[in-house]
């Protein structure tokens, strides 16, 4: 996340990206468990919490703009990538 944005509720999204690393093996089929456990596997626990929060930031605000509800995007099947 940018460093310049407002400290407090920088926190409240890292928090929040703890709790979704916390809860991945309850709920593997939201979409911010995925999200921590692909960018995780690249890059790294720290790298992950802040792409996660970067994505609970980014969710908020079009929440707020459309005015409309979360819904989870839909998981697309791709090819598989079994070896």
């Amino acid at each position: 996340m940018r460093m310049e944005v407002n400290q407090y509720l920088r926190w409240a999204y890292r928090e929040a990206a703890h709790a979704v690393c916390l809860y991945r093996e309850v709920y593997p089929e939201r979409h911010g468990s995925r999200l921590y456990e692909r960018i995780r596997d690249r890059k790294g626990h720290g790298k992950a919490i802040g792409a996660v929060a970067r994505h609970l930031a980014e969710a908020t605000f079009y929440i707020w703009m459309k005015k409309e509800i979360y819904r989870n995007p839909v998981l697309r099947k791709g090819p598989s990538r079994e070896v």
